[in-house]
C-alpha cells in the first residue's frame, strides 16, 4: 500500500464517520521512509492532524511505559520477572492459591481477568477506592496458559514499578524513558503543560482535547495516582524514537542504553503459540488482523481509541498509525492493520 492508497483509506474512514483524522509514519533504524497525515484532531474538523499532534494513546501505554520500565528495572537488577509479584508489592493483601509472577502479570496470564459482559470487579467511580480494591481483591481465576487481556494486570504493575523505582510512575517515565529518547512531547497522565490546545487531539468519550479516554485510567489519574493500563500522551514522531530504540535492543544514540539485548530477548516475538491475542510481555505477537507473513517477527499493540504501533525484527522497520476514532471499533482496527501489514 503506497502513500496514495493509505491517504485514500484514511479519507474514506473520515468520510464514513469512523475517524476524524489520522497519521501514519513508517521507518527503519536510520530514517523515516513514509509519512501520511490526513483529517483533523477533533470533531470540529478545524485543526489538521500532523506527525507532532499529541494524542491520548490508550492501551499502548502498557508496552511503551510499563514494559519499557520493567526492562529498565531488570537491566539494573531491580526485578526478577519470575519472582512472585507480591515480593515487590507487599501492600497486596488478598489470599492467592498459587504465587503469581511478575511475568504472568505482564503476559496477561495471571488470572486477573475481567469477567466478560460484567463490570470490572475493581471498578469504582473514585480512583483511590479503585486502587484499594486492586490491592485487596483476589484474581477471578487461576493463572492460565492462554492470554486473557485485562487492564487489571497493568494497574498492579504500575503500583509494583513505583515500589521498585521509589518514585511516581509518571516521573520515572519522564526522566528515564521520554527524556533519554528525546520524546519531548510525551507524558503520562496528562499532556505537557507547554502544549497548546491546537497541538492536542481529542479521543472518544472525552469533552476536549488532551483528556484520557479510558474510564479507569482517567479516574485513577484524576485522584492523584498513576496507572499503566492507559494514560500515555504522545505523537507519531515521538513513538518513532521509542520503536527505533526497541529495534536497537535498547540502545540510545549517545552510546548509552535503556536496556540490553538480554532484556529484549525476554519480549522477542516467536511462533510458540498461535491464537488471537497471543502476547509476550504485553507486546502482541498474533491476532486475527495481522498478516500471517508477519507472525513471529513482529511485535505490536493497539489502543481502543484508534492507535496501532508495530515493529518487525527481520525487516528492521516500524509502523505507526494514530487516529482519532469516532466510529466502528473493529473496522477501524482492521483498516489500521491493513496499513501496518502493507508497510512491514
Amino acid at each position: 500500500m503506497d502513500e496514495t492508497k493509505i491517504k485514500a483509506l484514511l479519507e474514506s474512514d473520515i468520510n464514513n464517520g469512523i475517524i476524524h483524522g489520522g497519521v501514519v509514519l513508517m521507518g527503519n533504524m536510520q530514517q523515516d521512509l513514509l509519512a501520511v497525515c490526513c483529517g483533523y484532531t477533533t470533531p470540529k474538523h478545524d485543526v489538521p492532524m500532523d506527525l507532532n499532534t499529541v494524542i491520548d494513546c490508550a492501551s499502548t501505554t502498557k508496552v511503551t511505559v510499563a514494559i519499557t520500565a520493567l526492562l529498565i528495572c531488570h537491566q539494573r537488577g531491580l526485578v526478577d520477572f519470575d519472582a512472585p509479584f507480591t515480593k515487590y508489592l507487599p501492600e497486596y493483601t488478598a489470599s492467592l492459591q498459587v504465587p503469581i509472577t511478575v511475568r504472568a502479570l505482564a503476559n496477561h496470564v495471571s488470572g486477573f481477568v475481567d469477567p466478560p459482559g460484567q463490570q470490572r470487579p475493581y471498578f469504582d467511580e473514585e480512583g483511590t477506592v479503585m486502587l484499594n480494591k486492586v490491592l485487596t481483591l483476589p484474581p477471578t481465576c487461576p493463572p492460565t496458559d492462554v492470554c486473557h487481556y485485562a487492564c487489571w494486570n497493568y494497574i498492579i504493575l504500575a503500583l509494583l514499578i513505583e515500589n521498585i523505582v521509589k518514585c511516581p510512575l509518571d516521573e520515572f517515565a519522564q526522566h528515564k524513558i521520554f527524556q533519554p529518547l528525546g520524546m519531548s512531547r510525551s507524558s503520562l497522565g496528562a499532556p505537557l503543560p507547554t502544549l497548546r490546545p491546537e497541538e492536542l487531539a481529542q479521543t472518544m468519550t472525552t469533552e476536549r482535547p488532551g483528556q484520557i479516554s479510558d474510564f479507569v485510567a482517567r479516574r485513577i489519574f484524576d485522584a492523584g495516582h498513576r496507572t499503566a493500563n492507559a494514560g500515555l500522551f504522545t505523537c507519531a514522531n515521538d513513538f518513532a524514537k521509542l520503536l527505533r530504540c526497541y529495534l536497537k535492543h535498547g540502545e540510545l544514540n549517545n552510546g548509552k542504553a535503556l536496556f540490553t539485548k538480554r532484556q529484549f530477548d525476554e519480549i522477542a516475538p516467536d511462533r510458540n503459540k498461535h491464537f488471537d491475542g497471543y502476547r509476550n510481555f504485553g507486546w502482541a505477537i498474533y491476532e486475527q488482523y495481522l498478516a500471517d507473513s508477519l507472525f513471529g517477527t513482529t511485535l505490536f499493540h493497539s489502543g481502543w481509541s484508534g492507535q496501532t504501533i508495530a515493529f518487525n525484527v527481520e525487516s528492521q522497520r516500524f509502523a505507526i498509525v494514530l487516529t482519532t476514532r469516532c466510529g466502528d471499533y473493529e473496522l477501524a482496527k482492521r483498516h489500521r492493520f491493513d496499513i501496518v501489514n502493507s508497510l512491514l
